[in-house]
């Protein structure tokens, strides 16, 4: 279980690798950016876990799996669709040449959580440990984040933010098999 717990942390703030490389194209982000943004990324996994926990106890032994399971290919689904959009490069051209403040952060913080929960959510119906996996949610963001707002600003290169949504897609869909056969 606990290759399936990082793998939907790392597929879960994914995203936080590009979005932290879109914005340190124009510089570093604050290391307090990242403290709110990370700390939020945590926070809604652990609001998922809880809700996908007490919707557990309300149903059959096997169907939470077979939930957890289509909530997860949806998510992938998702993110692959959404990399054929181009959504980064969207949100890239909005916040550039604007300054990441504490409010600016924790909308984007809530923004790039809002898949935490919903994975968060399938998790808590696997029986994914709440603390566990809140704690390397927080972390993989954190790390995501300084990552990508190292590189950034090193590099204008756009393949970690073109790519981001498909990586995540596919961990999500591989975290979706994992569940429905293990």
């Amino acid at each position: 279980m606990y290759w399936q717990i990082i793998i939907l942390a790392v597929a879960s703030n994914i995203d936080d690798l590009g979005a932290g490389f879109s914005l340190g194209l124009k510089g570093r982000l604050p290391w307090r950016v990242i403290w709110i943004i990370s700390i939020l990324s945590g926070l809604t996994m652990a609001i998922g876990i809880l809700l996908g926990g007490q919707l557990s106890f309300l149903l059959p032994s096997n169907v939470p799996h077979y939930i957890a399971t289509f909530i997860f290919i949806c998510i992938g689904l998702w993110f692959i669709f959404q990399g054929y959009k181009g959504k980064e490069e969207e949100e890239a051209k909005k916040s550039s040449g604007q300054q990441i403040g504490w409010k600016t952060a924790f909308i984007l913080g809530i923004a790039l959580g809002i898949d935490s929960v919903a994975a968060g959510i399938s998790g808590g119906l696997s029986g994914f440990p709440i603390l566990l996996t809140s704690i390397l949610a927080w972390f993989t963001s954190f790390l995501f984040l300084w990552v990508g707002s190292h590189f950034g600003s090193l590099v204008s290169i756009k393949f970690i933010r073109d790519f981001a949504d498909f990586f995540s897609g596919i961990l999500f869909l591989l975290l979706a098999a994992a569940i429905f056969w293990f």
